[in-house]
């Protein structure tokens, strides 16, 4: 696999730890209508979702695997803290779900990712082994964003220097940033039929005082705190310089009064055939 850009840090995990099944998973929403469901969460990270899904399903059970240990304790305590009990969290990854404990070929009624595709080297792989653990008849519900299609207001300069950077360092590590606008068509590679696939957008928008602080602040920090400075210098695309201009158009886009920041995602939801 390859290295996750972005890395644990405080200011990568204000943003995953913001995310709820309303603000980050609605297209899953009408499929969540029986509390017995079995869920499996590829790359919960620190749990919110995973967590939330958990309390949607309250006779049913959540499955949550995440490569980062550092995460996974976080999210064990997360969902101690919200008293949701039906929820197991494990250190592992898609690729290597034989290793798991418990879990086991077409066994989760939903299988589910948030932002997880767009990190990986080989997608369609994961999605292949997404549709071999869900049950026939179940769905996978799969987001990611497609960074090319986010877009703000007003022209900041030094927005679009951090936006090219993100892009040719994610490409660098044979990651696709913009997956989101084909996670039809990876899935279709990985064996789904088109007709089973339901395709859709998703928003995050970013335009209140409030919103912008939360948005504009923790990217200004992942600038200059978190794997993303390491990979923009070791790479050579980026110097000290440059960082810190990306951090200034930040903070200038959080004073702007009339300030909108938009991230747009890809959603689908695959409904998994009978094997026989």
């Amino acid at each position: 696999m390859a290295p996750y850009i972005h890395g644990h840090h405080a200011s990568v995990l204000r943003s995953h730890e913001w995310r709820t099944v309303e603000n980050s998973c609605p297209h899953l929403l009408p499929y969540l209508t029986n509390p017995s469901l079995k869920i499996l969460d590829v790359g919960c990270g620190p749990g919110t979702i995973t967590t939330d899904l958990a309390s949607r399903v309250p006779e049913g059970f959540v499955y949550a695997i995440d490569p980062s240990a550092e995460v996974i304790k976080k999210a064990r305590k997360h969902a101690a803290d919200k008293g949701v009990t039906n929820v197991r969290f494990e250190v592992g990854d898609i690729f290597h779900w034989q290793e798991l404990e418990g879990v086991e070929e077409g066994e989760f009624d939903v299988v589910h990712a948030h932002q997880v595709l767009q990190h990986l080297q080989d997608p369609v792989g994961a999605m292949k082994e997404m549709k071999r653990i869900a049950k026939p008849g179940g769905i996978i519900a799969v987001r990611d964003a497609d960074y090319s299609a986010m877009n703000w207001y007003p022209e900041v300069p030094g927005m679009r220097e951090w936006l090219d950077l993100y892009i040719a360092l994610a490409k660098r590590i044979n990651c696709d940033p913009n997956i989101g606008k084909r996670l039809h068509a990876v899935a279709m590679e990985a064996g789904c039929d088109r007709g089973n696939i339901e395709a859709s957008v998703g928003t995050w928008t970013f335009s209140t005082p409030e919103e912008r602080a939360f948005w504009c602040g923790l990217w200004a920090d992942r600038t200059l705190q978190s794997n993303f400075k390491a990979s923009a210098l070791e790479s050579g695309y980026a110097t000290e310089e440059d960082l810190h201009k990306i951090v200034e158009a930040w903070k200038a886009m959080e004073k702007k009064q009339d300030g909108w920041f938009a991230v747009i995602h890809g959603q689908i939801i695959c409904h998994v055939e009978d094997r026989s």
